[in-house]
């Protein structure tokens, strides 16, 4: 019963970024720096792609209980720390890598991103290595009790 309340879960959080990413849409034509809003829209429905696809497999995947939850909360964990970190970025228009290479960001704002992005990218790593983790193998075996 817990796998399938975490899978749909896992679908619903999905849904709600494929919810977000036009809203993201419209911030591109009528908020200033469009450059860093299509970057959040675009990835709002990278993200949603992610979690729905984490969402389907989700049964197949050769975890324990603890091993899912930690794959549950890291996957949200980046999923929603990084849909803020894009909209702070594009709200303070910090200069990227690719839109603006060689111009260093102002330090109180590029303090705040390097923190947000200590928490992503551990939590992105640490969520794909178990989706990866846990597709190992033959599947499962289906008994009787999972697959009612």
């Amino acid at each position: 019963m817990m796998l399938e309340r975490q899978r749909r879960m896992l679908l619903r959080h999905g849904f709600v970024f494929l919810f977000i990413a036009p809203c993201l849409g419209l911030a591109i034509m009528l908020l200033p720096n469009p450059r860093a809003w299509l970057a959040a829209h675009v990835t709002a429905f990278l993200t949603a792609f992610i979690l729905t696809t984490v969402g389907l497999v989700w049964r197949e995947l050769r975890l324990t209980d603890g091993q899912r939850r930690a794959l549950l909360t890291s996957g949200l964990t980046a999923a929603y720390v990084g849909l803020a970190g894009n909209i702070f970025g594009a709200i303070a228009a910090l200069p990227g890598p690719a839109s603006s290479p060689g111009v260093s960001p102002p330090m109180p704002q590029a303090a705040i991103l390097l923190a947000l992005l200590a928490i992503i990218i551990p939590a992105t790593f640490t969520s794909f290595g178990l989706v990866l983790f846990g597709l190992r193998g033959e599947p499962a075996p289906v008994t009787s009790a999972a697959a009612s």
